[in-house]
């Protein structure tokens, strides 16, 4: 009876630990999953507060402070005037010339260009030298100045670069007005960086003339090379024609009968080049192109500069051509007139172009010396030094 009654009590002790235990599961799956169910969602807002949630204005974003005013660059650089340019007697012979040292060289269809390493850039609208471009370029220009003088293009040059003006001048010892030279051997001209491609393309012009009529033809007088180069190059001696017309005087053409204008000082120079240049301008009013052909293949020789003139327009002086120039420029003949528009500003327009040229009288102005003219058509520039 007693073991009985024992096996009874141990019977119902393990009943009660099963139970024990199965509770002790439930407790821990219920916390198990409070740890990782979601939050429940919130009870819905009361329809009072929600009207007022939608009753609060908005916030306005913060405003940003206006960015800073970049500043204006300077206008870009006018095209300078062009100056004296220069090449060798025509009568001379042509060589292979060197390229200088430290010099960096680049060819193109027979044309080679040298140039010094590039130097930092130092105004905003300046760029470095692009030698292959120019190399291109020349191969152009080449056969326009053949094209316009009916001769054979040349095939071969070399066109060398300087840094700058004064280092152009201090190796070719040209002279102090000279901004390029053609030397027979190369054009030489300085690297101008606020200028396409890094160089001036007037100054190019010219000098390519040069060469290529000195392989062309050769002999011929000095202000028939120099007035070609200038006329292909574009740009008027503005100042000088004005000068001219200002102040006529009695200068003989038999005063460009010389080899070359080097060895002229700086204002005889200036006036050899705008005389020459106006005896091209009265060949082309007359004759056109073709009178610029006739002229380059007549053949008078290096010193015949005043004959071959005289066989193209026979009794036509410095003051015929004065006449001319003041018709083709200014509309009027040399006299009242003609003095009285020069007595204050002149404003030109055309000024990239001496076959273009044309000037008119301008209004005085007390508050600068050089305008733009927008009064009439087309526009001009004007100037009261000129």
């Amino acid at each position: 009876m007693l073991r009985y009654a024992g096996v009874r009590l141990a019977a119902g002790t393990a009943k009660t630990a099963v139970i024990l235990g199965f509770v002790g599961v439930c407790v821990c799956l219920w916390l198990l999953r409070a740890a990782t169910d979601p939050e429940p969602p919130a009870a819905p807002a009361p329809a009072g507060a929600a009207t007022a949630v939608r009753a609060a204005p908005a916030v306005s974003p913060p405003v940003s402070a206006p960015l800073p005013v970049s500043p204006e660059l300077p206008p870009p650089p006018e095209p300078p005037e062009l100056g004296g340019q220069d090449t060798i007697d025509p009568c001379t012979g042509g060589f292979d010339p060197a390229i200088p040292p430290g010099f960096e060289a680049v060819t193109a269809d027979g044309i080679t260009v040298a140039s010094a390493p590039p130097a930092p850039a130092e105004g905003p609208y300046d760029v470095a030298l692009q030698p292959t471009a120019v190399a291109y370029l020349v191969n152009g220009l080449l056969a326009e100045a053949a094209a316009l003088t009916a001769t054979p293009r040349r095939d071969r040059l070399t066109v060398v670069v300087y840094p700058s003006g004064p280092a152009l001048r201090a190796a070719t010892r040209a002279p102090a007005w000279s901004d390029g030279v053609y030397d027979g051997g190369a054009v030489r001209v300085a690297a101008r960086p606020n200028a396409e491609l890094g160089i001036e393309i007037a100054g190019l012009r010219h000098e390519l003339m040069h060469a290529q009529l000195h392989a062309a033809i050769g002999c011929m007088p000095s202000w028939l090379n120099e007035g070609l180069a200038m006329h292909f190059a574009g740009p008027a001696p503005v100042r000088a024609w004005i000068r001219m017309l200002r102040g006529p005087d009695g200068f003989e053409l038999g005063q460009l009968e010389v080899p070359s204008f080097v060895s002229l000082p700086g204002e005889r120079a200036e006036r050899a080049y705008a005389e020459s240049l106006a005896m091209i301008e009265f060949i082309v009013d007359r004759a056109g192109d073709a009178g610029l052909r006739a002229a380059v293949h007549t053949g008078p020789g290096p010193r015949g500069g005043r004959g071959l003139w005289d066989r193209l327009y026979p009794g036509t002086g410095h003051r015929a051509l004065l006449d001319a120039l003041a018709r083709r420029v200014f509309g009027v003949a040399p006299g009242g007139e003609l003095d009285a528009i020069l007595r204050g500003p002149v404003c030109c327009h055309g000024l990239r172009s001496a076959t273009e040229l044309r000037c008119r009288a301008g209004t005085p102005r007390t508050d600068r010396t050089r305008w733009t003219d927008l009064s009439s058509a087309p526009r001009a520039t004007c100037d009261a030094s000129w």
